[in-house]
C-alpha cells in the first residue's frame, strides 16, 4: 500500500478528520458546554468523529486488533448513546448521558491521538517509546481527570445553568 511519511491513505483520512474533530468538540465544549447534534458544530464533530472512529479499525500499523480499536468502538457507541439520549427524554437524565457520551468520544479520540504524536514526534527521537511509556500513562491520567471535571462541571450546569 502506498504511504506518505509513513501513513496509508486510510490514516490519513482518520488522522484528518480526527485532528479536525478534536478542535471542533473543544470548540464546542467551550462555546455551548455540551456536544449536540442540534448544533451546526455538533452534527459536524459527530460525522467526523464516526468516520475517524470508523477508519481506525482499519489500521494495523501496530500488528492486529488493539487498544485503539477498542477505544473506536467504545467511540462509535458512545456517539450512539449520545444520539440515543439527545432525542429521548427518560427520568430527566437524558441531557446528562447525552453530555457523558459526548463528551467520552473526545475522551476516547485523545488518548489514542496523543499516543501517535508522543510515539512518532519528534522523528528519531519520540518523547514515548510505547503506550505503556510513564509520560503517556501520566498523560492519560490527566486526560481522565479532566473528563471528571468536565463531567462535573456539565452535570452542574445542565442541573442549575441550562434552561429548556
Amino acid at each position: 500500500m502506498t504511504t506518505v511519511f509513513g501513513i496509508s491513505l486510510i490514516g490519513w483520512i482518520h488522522t484528518i478528520t480526527g485532528s479536525l474533530a478534536i478542535f471542533i468538540g473543544i470548540y464546542i465544549l467551550y462555546k455551548y458546554k455540551l456536544i449536540a447534534y442540534s448544533l451546526h458544530s455538533g452534527k459536524i464533530y459527530i460525522f467526523l468523529t464516526g468516520i475517524s472512529a470508523a477508519t481506525s479499525l482499519f489500521i494495523f500499523n501496530k500488528g492486529g486488533f488493539n487498544l485503539a480499536h477498542l477505544l473506536g468502538l467504545f467511540t462509535l457507541f458512545a456517539l450512539f448513546i449520545g444520539f440515543i439520549f439527545e432525542r429521548k427524554q427518560i427520568f430527566g437524565i437524558s441531557r446528562y448521558f447525552q453530555a457523558f457520551s459526548y463528551s467520552a468520544t473526545l475522551l476516547f479520540s485523545l488518548i489514542p491521538g496523543i499516543s501517535e504524536v508522543f510515539t512518532r514526534l519528534p522523528s528519531g527521537n519520540p518523547i514515548a517509546q510505547s503506550i505503556f511509556d510513564p509520560v503517556l500513562q501520566k498523560t492519560f491520567l490527566l486526560l481522565t481527570f479532566l473528563y471528571i471535571c468536565l463531567i462535573a462541571y456539565q452535570s452542574y450546569w445542565i442541573k442549575f445553568r441550562l434552561k429548556t
